[in-house]
């Protein structure tokens, strides 16, 4: 039967509520500073966001049918039929309509980014186009419409104008972009095992090893960003150096499952390894 708690976790709020939000804030405040036009900002993108991850479960269904862990954590209702399909579509509906009607009212140049944003979130699932399939088009989409849109769609609602080159935008928006780009390749490593019998992302292709390659890579490219930003831009030192530590630490805290899984697995082989040379 169909219930207000099950269309609730269709939104998946505590998969990016911590996180995602970050983005477009951060492209209004280098538009305004602390402000009241950074409570419209949150409500519009958090129905954005809460929209991308509806409408994942929307035609994620059939792979998410397969997935043990997702069906053990109930994180798609749609899989038990908790929620309908009738239902899921008016809610994606609402999701669309309040966050374009208030961004109208604040800004044109806002407005076209939230559009894009939201079709950006459509295409990444849905097909026939569904670029969570194809190889590195998933990481490239998926940084771009949680990272970078939303940033410059936060400074365009914000009264931001983009017609003069902004040196802290442009890099807000490069290292949310390099940021969700890791965001995705951590959630696919951490999902390979799976995944690799059920779906086509650019770590399954890669492999489990590459794919952590690619996220230190990653890792590494987004601190030369900020490095590249600070010498740009004079940025506070608390600031700098939080952005630097998160920065450094993200990797390893969105796979700390896969990396309390290796530790063990290392510390077996070398705890086999010293009882064979005593023997």
């Amino acid at each position: 039967m169909d219930n207000a708690a099950a269309y609730i976790k269709m939104l998946r709020i505590g998969d990016w509520i911590k996180f995602y939000p970050v983005f477009p804030l951060a492209g209004a405040l280098c538009a305004c500073g602390i402000a009241p036009e950074l409570i419209p900002v949150l409500i519009i993108f958090m129905c954005i966001t809460g929209y991308g991850f509806v409408v994942n479960n929307f035609y994620d269904v059939e792979i998410d049918r397969s997935h043990t862990g997702k069906v053990e954590k109930n994180t798609n209702p749609l899989v038990n039929g908790t929620v309908s399909r009738e239902g899921t579509l008016v809610l994606m509906a609402v999701l669309v309509a309040l966050p374009l009607c208030i961004a109208a009212v604040m800004s044109v140049a806002g407005l076209i980014f939230c559009l894009i944003c939201i079709g950006a979130l459509t295409v990444y699932s849905a097909p026939p186009f569904r670029f969570k399939d194809r190889f590195l088009v998933d990481i490239l989409t998926h940084g771009l419409m949680f990272g970078g849109l939303p940033v410059l769609a936060g400074y365009a609602l914000a009264g931001g104008t983009l017609a003069s080159p902004d040196p802290l935008l442009a890099g807000c928006a490069l290292i949310g972009t390099l940021v969700c780009f890791e965001a995705l390749v951590a959630h696919q490593i951490c999902d390979y095992w799976e995944d690799r019998d059920s779906a086509t992302t650019t770590v399954v292709h890669l492999g489990h090893r590459m794919g952590g390659i690619l996220l230190g890579s990653m890792m590494a490219v987004s601190i030369a960003a900020l490095e590249l930003v600070a010498l740009a831009v004079p940025l506070d030192t608390l600031l700098h150096a939080g952005v630097l530590v998160t920065l450094a630490a993200y990797p390893a805290l969105s796979c700390r499952q896969e990396v309390m899984v290796q530790m063990k697995s290392t510390y077996s082989r070398v705890l086999v390894a010293c009882m064979n040379l005593q023997r």
